[in-house]
C-alpha cells in the first residue's frame, strides 16, 4: 500500500526537529537516513571527533552537525562535507552506533551527578516525555540497581526499557510464576509507558492507586508509587464521603455537586470543590508521605499527571530535578518541598544548598592558591551574601576581594 501525500509529509515532519547550536541559535535538523547517508554517520550515533566524543544530531544548512560532549549545543566542521572528509581528513570514527533508524528526538539526555557521595547518572525529562518510565529508571539508577556508562550523554527509550526489564528478570529469575508476567510486560506494557500512564487515585491512602496492569509495574520492581491527594481528616463529613472514593468516582459528581451530595451543607460542598481543585496535593497528603517514607527511601511521586522521583532526606521531601533545562546546573539536583503551595529550594546531589557546595570548592581552591586561613575566612564572609551561586562566579569575586585587600598568596 502506498502512502498518500499527507502521510508522506507527516512522516517527513516527524524526522525533523529543532535543536540549539553551540552559539545558542535554534536550527531545524533533518535526521532521516537519506539526509545523513552521504556523511556515513547517522543521527543518534556516538562518534569520536577532533574535539572529543560527540553525538550526531542531523543535517542542517548542508552540514552534518554534532553535539560535542561539554559544549552548549551543536556545531559542524566547515571541511566535513562528506564521508571522506569526515573520516580521512578529520579522523572521525564511530564509538557507539545507535543505528540509522533511531531518531535523536527520541533520545534522552543523561546527566552525571553526585548522590550521597557517589557518582551516578540520571535521565533528564524532555517536554512531554514519558515521565513514568524516566522516573522508574531514575529510582533504579540512584539505587544503583541499574547503571549507565559514564561516557553516555544520550539514551534511547528502547535501551532504557531494556535495562529496566533486565533488572526485573534478575529479581524474579527463580520465580517461574512471575517471570512470564515480566516477559509480557516487556512486550505489551512497557511500550505503553513510553507514552505515559493513566492512573485512578484513591483519596484515603498515599499508596492508593487502581491496580491496572501498567500500574503494577511499580509493585513488581519494588518501587512505591505515592500521591499526596488526601482528604483532611478534620473535615469529617467530607472525609467520610470522599475518603472512600477514587478520582473516577468523584469527578463526575462534582459537576452537579448539589444533586450529588444534597444532604451536605454548603460549606462541605465548597470543601469538596476546593479539594478537587487543590492541584492534587494537600498538607495532609504531604504529611503522610513524610511520615511513611524511610530516610533516603526513593519512590515515584504522582501529581497533576506527572511522575517524579522523590526521596526523604533530613526530615524533608525532595523531588529529583530531571527537567532537561537544568542539564548544565551541576548544583541543582534536588528540589526540597517546603509546602504544598510551591515553596521549595534547590539543593545539590548531596542535599547541600547550591552556595554551600560552591563555597567548599572555592575554599579548597583558595587554599591551593596559598591564601591564609584568616584571609579565606574574610573572603567567605564577603561572598556569602552575594547573589551568585556557581563556584566559578564565587571564586572570581573572592579573588577580586582578596586582591583589593592586597593579600598575596604564599607558595605552598
Amino acid at each position: 500500500m502506498t502512502q498518500n501525500k499527507t502521510e508522506t509529509d507527516h512522516a517527513a515532519i516527524e524526522k525533523r526537529f529543532q535543536y540549539r547550536s553551540r552559539h545558542g541559535e535554534t536550527h531545524e535538523f533533518d535526521t532521516t537516513e537519506d539526509a545523513c547517508a552521504k556523511y556515513g554517520f547517522f543521527a543518534g550515533s556516538r562518534v569520536k571527533t577532533p574535539k572529543g566524543p560527540a553525538v550526531v544530531i542531523g543535517v542542517s544548512e548542508g552540514n552534518l552537525w554534532f553535539h560535542v560532549d561539554g559544549d552548549q549545543g551543536a556545531s559542524f566542521w566547515d571541511n566535513g562535507k562528506d564521508y571522506d572528509a569526515l573520516v580521512f581528513e578529520l579522523g572521525m570514527e564511530l564509538i557507539d552506533d545507535l543505528g540509522p533508524s533511531i531518531d535523536i528526538a527520541n533520545q534522552y539526555k543523561v546527566k552525571r551527578i553526585q548522590y550521597l557521595g557517589k557518582d551516578v547518572s540520571i535521565i533528564l525529562q524532555n517536554e512531554n516525555g514519558p515521565c513514568p518510565l524516566i522516573s522508574i529508571a531514575n529510582v533504579l539508577l540512584l539505587q544503583q540497581k541499574i547503571s549507565l556508562d559514564s561516557s553516555m550523554s544520550f539514551i534511547s527509550l528502547k535501551k532504557l526499557g531494556d535495562l529496566i526489564i533486565k533488572h526485573a528478570k534478575l529479581l524474579y529469575a527463580d520465580n517461574q510464576d512471575i517471570l512470564p508476567i515480566i516477559e509480557d510486560y516487556d512486550k505489551n506494557v512497557l511500550p505503553s509507558l513510553e507514552k505515559g500512564l493513566i492512573v485512578n487515585i484513591h483519596f484515603n491512602d498515599i499508596l492508593g492507586f487502581e491496580k491496572t496492569a501498567p500500574c503494577q509495574i511499580f509493585d513488581y520492581l519494588h518501587i512505591k508509587l505515592v500521591h499526596g491527594w488526601i482528604v483532611d481528616p478534620e473535615k469529617k463529613e467530607v472525609c467520610k464521603l470522599v475518603g472512600s472514593m477514587n478520582y473516577n468516582d468523584l469527578a463526575p459528581k462534582v459537576v452537579n455537586i448539589e444533586q450529588s451530595f444534597p444532604t451536605l451543607s454548603l460549606d462541605d460542598q465548597d470543601n469538596i470543590i476546593n479539594f478537587v481543585n487543590c492541584n492534587q496535593l494537600t498538607e495532609e497528603g504531604l504529611s503522610l508521605i513524610l511520615k511513611n517514607l524511610e530516610e533516603d527511601e526513593l519512590v515515584v511521586f504522582f501529581r497533576n499527571n506527572h511522575f517524579a522521583t522523590m526521596t526523604k532526606h533530613d526530615g524533608f521531601l525532595h523531588i529529583l530535578v530531571s527537567d532537561v533545562g537544568y542539564e548544565r546546573e551541576k548544583s541543582i539536583i534536588w528540589d526540597r518541598i517546603i509546602s504544598k503551595d510551591g515553596e521549595s529550594t534547590f539543593l545539590s546531589g548531596n542535599f547541600k544548598s547550591r552556595k554551600t557546595d560552591a563555597m567548599v570548592e572555592v575554599r579548597s581552591t583558595l587554599q591551593a592558591f596559598g591564601f591564609k586561613p584568616s584571609e579565606i575566612e574574610e573572603a567567605e564572609d564577603y561572598i556569602i551574601n552575594l547573589d551568585k551561586f556557581t563556584s566559578d562566579d564565587l571564586l572570581e569575586e573572592a579573588t577580586k576581594y582578596l586582591t583589593s585587600k592586597n593579600y598575596i598568596p604564599q607558595p605552598l
